[in-house]
This record gives C-alpha cells, structure tokens and sequence, in this order.
C-alpha cells in the first residue's frame, strides 16, 4: 500500500514535469509593449515627401518606429510603411498607414511574429484632428465593451520625422492590433473572398449587435456587401461568418467637420440614426437592445474617463450616446 502511494506521488510528478514542458508560451507582440497613461508616444522617422506628395504610391517606404517601454527604455524598429484606404487617402491632410514590421527583427528582441498593423492617421491638421482621433478612440472602446469580437486600439501621439530634413509632422493616431493575433484568440480566420454574401451565413447575435452599434453611433458608412469598413470572419468551430467593424469617423458620435450625410439613404444629418441592413421586426432585436441598455453606465463612464477632451466635448458625446436610449422606445429607423 505505501509502495503505491510512492509510484502515485512519482508518476504525478512526472506528469506534472512533461506538461510543464509542454505549455508554450505565447510571446507578447509589439502592440503589447506599447503602454502610456493617456498615450503612447512614438516616433517615426521616414521620407515625408514620399508619403504626402504621391498618395497613389504603392512603393514601400522605409522608416524607424521608436517608443520608450514602460521601464523607460528606447525601443526602435524598422517599418516599411504603405499608404492604404480611399476616402483618407485621397481628401485627408495626411494619408492611413500600413506598418509592415520585420518578422526576424521582432524574434530577435524575444516578440511574437505578427508584424502587420493598420495606423489610423489624423486627418485634419491641430487640435481639431486630434479631438477627432481621440473620440474614434473612444469609438473603439464602446464596441470593445459591446462585444469582444473588436479590435483593440492604442492611441498614440506620433512624431512623423523626415529623414531628409529636419521637417516634422505631429498627430494623434490609433494602431490596430494585428489580425494574427485576433484570429489565434477567437479561433476565426478571415474571409478574403466576402462579395454578396448571403445574411444566412452571418452568426445571427453578431450581425444584429454589430447593426445595433452602428445604430448607437450614427454610423451608415458601412456596408456587408462590399464589405465596406469591415473584415470578415469564419468560425473554425461552426463555420458561421463574423463581423469586425473599422473606421468610425463619418458616424454621428465622431461628428467630423468634413463627414457629409449619405444621400443614397436620405440621411439629412450626419447625427440622423438609420439602422442599416436590419431585420423586419424590432422584436428580433430584443435581446440586443437590453444587453446595450444594461452597457450604458458603462459607455458613460469611459466618456467621463477619456483623458484628451474638454468638458464641453464629453457633454455633447454623452447627449448623443443618451440620445440613443431616449429614442430606443419609440422604434428603430431603418433604412428602407
């Protein structure tokens, strides 16, 4: 009898050590070491020329990403940078960026391989692209509490540094984690060929919540059939497709200066609300719309806590996000 309690404790042990063995770690990638208070910091060394005179450029640009980690030591990279987007790209001050890092460079400092990021730009020089930047900002954090299919954002506050002068360019910006990353912790991969697809295949809790949103933030700058503003997903598990929304700045809650309302909906108002490809009955909604009504004190609170805004700001999102409640009673407005 105490011979087998010694082999239970021994082969316990063994079992204990070969799964200990076993268990990989996952390493932190880039977006994890970036951490601020109320930003982070970063400097970005590149040609500028190339970047803001040729927006139709598809060459890779060369630059050095730099930031200090939260033990106050510089940490500098290489990036090859990509202009992308249409709207931004084309009418903006200055144009969204792919951040494409080096994969080998990023094993080397003890990182995780994924080394693509989306960079949400400023798009209106000074304090009013920066306000912008931080109420998209704030965007993304709503959703992050709506549903944990999002993306997560950091906000920073780039210095663009011209490598051939001593030119410089300063702005908030948003960098998206990368999708690596998001398909590995939700168990997705990500949809290339989404043209038309048929509403049956979405999971039906998703695309009704991610309307909702869209709804709550007065956002019709978006569409599932060209899959406008958006990436796609399919379960690995139930092979039902998933929608990860992107770029908030023409909804009602951003509020723009240069947002003009869609015409193709008869939207008069960039505020105005229309529930985009919904459902006939609001009573399928039901369960969508307590789940948002039981989130308002938090929406309002991450409003009250955003650092960046003045009061003024912070009063106007919270009449509109409470604009959305006032109104929820009466009905949803949809598009048609």
């Amino acid at each position: 009898m105490k011979n087998n309690f010694i082999y239970c404790i021994f082969f316990g042990l063994l079992s204990a050590i070969s799964l200990a063995g076993s268990i990989s770690f996952a390493k932190p990638t880039l977006f994890d070491l970036l951490e601020g208070k109320n930003y982070i910091s970063v400097s970005i060394s590149l040609n500028l020329d190339s970047l803001i005179n040729d927006r139709y450029n598809e060459n890779k640009i060369g630059g050095t990403f730099v930031f200090k980690s939260a033990a106050g030591k510089n940490l500098s990279f290489s990036v090859n940078i990509n202009l992308r987007g249409k709207y931004r790209r084309r009418m903006c001050g200055f144009p969204p960026l792919k951040l494409n890092f080096n994969k080998s460079e990023l094993s080397d400092n003890g990182l995780s391989k994924a080394d693509e990021y989306k960079l949400v730009t400023h798009c209106l020089e000074g304090e009013e692209g920066d306000v912008n930047m931080v109420k998209e900002f704030l965007a993304y954090q709503l959703y992050q509490q709506v549903s944990p299919l999002s993306y997560r954002s950091k906000l920073l506050k780039i210095t663009y540094q011209d490598t051939k002068s001593d030119n410089k360019i300063v702005g908030m910006a948003l960098l998206l984690e990368d999708k690596s990353s998001f398909e590995k912790r939700h168990d997705l991969s990500e949809m290339k060929d989404t043209f038309n697809l048929p509403r049956s295949n979405f999971d039906d809790s998703n695309f009704r919540t991610h309307g909702l949103f869209q709804y709550l933030i007065g956002n019709v700058d978006w569409s599932t059939a060209i899959s406008k503003n958006m990436d796609i997903y399919k379960s690995k598990k139930n092979g039902k497709m998933y929608i990860v929304p992107y770029d908030f700045d023409f909804s009602g809650f951003v509020n723009v200066s240069y947002a003009v309302p869609n015409v193709d909906y008869k939207q008069k108002k960039i505020r105005d609300r229309l529930l985009l490809e919904a459902d006939e009955s609001d009573s399928l909604y039901q369960s969508e719309i307590q789940k948002f009504i039981a989130l308002k004190p938090a929406f309002i609170n991450l409003i009250k806590k955003q650092k960046g805004l003045e009061m003024y700001v912070k009063i106007d999102l919270e009449n509109y996000i409470n604009s959305f409640y006032d109104n929820i009673g009466s009905g949803l407005t949809r598009s048609f």
